[in-house]
């Protein structure tokens, strides 16, 4: 088994597609697909860009402390502003509802910062094309991530 400590910033989100998320006793865990482990991260003895096998996610003594639907800007193509929504805070009463719908959507970041972690969730539609964006920021003493093997090479 292979396990990085708080090294966040030595994986590449762009490909991750979450498969769960669950409150475990000390902390909150989130299951992942197609996570990149870079060339820099302590747990890489390939050196090179790698696909991990399915991932474990875990923040340790994490709690969601808000959820907000990101807010975008639409531009047309001489770059003037089209339209602008405003970022829009998930109430406390939503949040079980909403983590439900986020199995099988793309986690392409996830931000540290002192004590606070940021993981954005994108959305996609049934039609395949992009949906609603969605920051959890999430506080935790750190991170751990685990998993059993690498699959392949990133090929870019």
């Amino acid at each position: 088994m292979f396990k990085s400590i708080d090294e966040t910033d030595k994986f590449s989100y762009e490909d991750c597609v979450l498969t769960g998320i669950e409150k475990a006793e000390d902390g909150l865990i989130m299951d992942v697909e197609a996570l990149i482990v870079r060339e820099n991260n302590s747990q890489n003895t390939n050196f090179t860009e790698s696909y991990a096998g399915p991932t474990a996610i875990k923040f340790v003594d994490g709690k969601i402390t808000d959820i907000v639907k990101a807010g975008f800007k639409y531009y047309d193509a001489d770059g003037r502003l089209i339209k602008e929504v405003p970022d829009e805070p998930v109430v406390k009463p939503q949040w079980e509802s909403l983590i439900k719908t986020f199995d099988g959507n793309y986690l392409p970041a996830l931000d540290k910062g002192d004590g606070r972690y940021t993981v954005e969730i994108e959305m996609s539609e049934d039609d395949g094309t992009q949906g609603n964006s969605y920051l959890l920021n999430i506080e935790a003493s750190g991170v751990v991530i685990t998993w059993d093997r690498y699959l392949n090479r990133v090929g870019r």
